[in-house]
């Protein structure tokens, strides 16, 4: 006999996908791609913030450079604002990758919240 194939919606393995099953399973898989975008977010920002910080640092050592063959106090001054400004566009990244993965896991929690409110229904 040929073997039957399970449909992945059918939750409980009764041969029937219901509206409830199908929301859960939707529910699971809006689940995962929140997850994996949370996840190359993450990535993202990370080696976004990474190479900003190299391009910051490299371009406040060549200001630093410059203003110091014009004037040496005046370059060191530079130096000092060009490095508390890459240190605040780290911490703006910080807070945005904070404020992303926030947003993504409220949203999960809405995602399991319907589902629940499709199985109370179901019920």
């Amino acid at each position: 006999m040929a073997e039957e194939t399970k449909n992945p919606m059918d939750l409980n393995g009764d041969g029937k996908v219901t509206l409830g099953e199908r929301a859960q399973y939707y529910a699971g898989k809006a689940g995962e791609k929140i997850e994996q975008a949370a996840g190359k977010l993450k990535d993202e920002v990370k080696a976004d913030a990474k190479e900003f910080g190299a391009k910051a640092a490299e371009k406040a050592k060549d200001l630093g450079a410059k203003a110091s063959e014009k004037a040496k106090e005046f370059g060191a001054k530079a130096a000092d604002k060009a490095k508390d400004l890459g240190a605040k566009a780290a911490d703006k990244a910080k807070d945005v990758y904070a404020d992303a993965k926030e947003e993504l896991a409220e949203a999960a929690v809405k995602a399991k919240a319907k589902v629940e409110e499709f199985k109370n229904k179901k019920a």
